[in-house]
């Protein structure tokens, strides 16, 4: 049996998808975050033959620990994993989304026509780079959140036309309309800081379309990079213009990402120990 672990976003859900329709039944699948990759590897890699990793990455210790044992195969394309390159069996390349990288691993294999799932990965290549050439993309990720992970790659190993159906098309007009109408009212509580190189930066609390809402804020509110806090989930995502880098943030708080769209997680103890004695109970 093969353990791939990969991503929790429409990227790493590709991978899955590619992956399990190679590989199928010898092949078990875990999504996940990049704090949550080196517990999970020690409890569980000793179980598999083979382990793939692929668009996110686990610590460096922890993956020389574990290829001395097992062979580990390692597709990522994320700046703050190009460490890894030196390692055989590593496929790392920043212009290309995971989900295009484990296209051509798997092809370059031989035997194996993945031809069907090429508009597939074009899409997901173009929204995970945020290049956003065809807007079928940012529908494309707005399913896989209504469909959840899991959903979302039986789907496609079912139907791999990324055409949508009529319930799909129904579902998506009225999630279209419900993001507009929460990004809007999500922008007008973002706080206003300035760090210490002077530039302007928003915090906001949210819970979804990270990409879709830090987008919003930096082009039409001008900040050069945003903070969006995920209370429910411990979670931080950055989001910033070209010339600023936030995944030097993401990886000094034992997250990840790339250059402009990165995120940790915390447990925010911290602010609610605070809270508690500003309100007189600690």
């Amino acid at each position: 049996m093969f353990l791939h672990i990969t991503h929790n976003d429409l990227d790493g859900a590709g991978c899955a998808i590619l992956m399990k329709k190679v590989y199928g039944e010898r092949i078990e699948y875990f999504s996940m975050n990049y704090d949550e990759i080196d517990n999970f590897l020690l409890e569980t890699y000793q179980r598999y033959e083979k382990i793939f990793i692929t668009d996110v990455s686990p610590s460096l210790n922890i993956f020389e620990k574990i290829r001395d044992e097992k062979e580990i195969i390692l597709i990522d394309h994320h700046k703050t994993s190009e460490n890894f390159k030196k390692y055989d069996n590593v496929y790392h390349e920043i212009g290309k989304c995971g989900t295009l990288l484990t296209l051509e691993y798997l092809e370059q294999l031989g035997n194996i026509n993945l031809k069907e799932y090429y508009e597939l990965v074009r899409l997901v290549n173009d929204y995970d780079l945020w290049l956003l050439k065809d807007n079928r993309s940012l529908d494309l990720n707005k399913l896989f959140y209504l469909y959840g992970f899991d959903n979302f790659v039986e789907r496609f190993l079912k139907k791999p036309s990324v055409d949508l159906d009529e319930k799909e098309i129904f579902v998506l007009n009225i999630e279209n309309e419900r993001q507009q109408k929460y990004i809007e009212n999500v922008s007008t509580t973002v706080r206003e800081f300035f760090d210490k190189e002077g530039r302007k930066f928003g915090v906001v609390f949210a819970e979804q379309y990270n990409s879709e809402l830090g987008h919003f804020l930096i082009n039409e509110k001008g900040y050069a990079y945003v903070f969006i806090i995920n209370i429910q989930k411990g979670k931080i995502s950055l989001r910033s213009r070209k010339d600023v880098d936030v995944a030097k943030i993401a990886v000094a708080n034992g997250g990840g990402g790339h250059k402009n769209a990165a995120g940790f997680s915390t447990g925010f103890d911290f602010c609610l120990e605070n809270f508690l004695k500003e309100v007189g109970v600690l």
